[in-house]
């Protein structure tokens, strides 16, 4: 009777059977690594982006109550810087027929005196961002339309003018608009 000798791994085999299983697994954990910093970093531009939102909504309902850009304002575990822009915006409107004005444009709107609004957020230097706006660190940037006598909510107006010198802002803010200084960098 004939035996046949049964075959093994060789040496070599066993060898690169160990490298290309070296190989797959670095290959996975790079995979990993990669999307697990990419996880953090949009969750840091979602959190960038929400507060931008809502400073936008601030700055709308009650533009004084709006925090300090010297301090970072704190979201979550992270802690973020803001800056806002504001400019008069100029339309250049065909007016047809008579009247040669925009009374009737937005139920009552003035285009003359909307403003656009630029906010930027921006990840604070303690938690790993800059101390000022740069396109590489997580952020966010909304502009925004906004009429600055539209209030966004009933209860808006009736803040402002309980608010203490409520009456004097709304007033001044209508003077401004009126002498067309509405607007700046802020």
């Amino acid at each position: 009777m004939l035996r046949r000798k049964a075959r093994g791994v060789t040496f070599v085999e066993s060898v690169l059977g160990v490298v290309l299983l070296g190989l797959v697994t670095a290959s996975l954990a790079g995979a990993v690594a990669f999307m697990r910093n990419n996880q953090a970093r949009l969750e840091q531009r979602l959190g960038a982006a929400e507060l931008a939102n809502r400073l936008i909504l601030q700055f709308i309902d009650d533009d004084e109550s709006l925090p300090s850009r010297a301090l970072p304002i704190e979201y979550g575990d992270r802690l973020f810087r803001w800056s806002m822009d504001q400019q008069r915006v100029r339309f250049n409107t065909r007016t047809s027929g008579t009247g040669g004005g925009n009374e009737g444009i937005g139920g009552g709107v003035s285009l003359d005196r909307i403003q656009l609004v630029t906010v930027r957020v921006w990840l604070a230097p303690e938690s790993g961002g800059t101390r000022d706006f740069n396109p590489e660190t997580p952020n966010a940037v909304i502009t925004r339309l906004i009429d600055p006598l539209a209030f966004s909510n009933p209860d808006s107006l009736q803040t402002l003018i309980e608010s203490p010198g409520g009456i004097e802002r709304l007033m001044n803010r209508l003077m401004e608009l009126e002498a067309g200084t509405g607007g700046g960098s802020r």
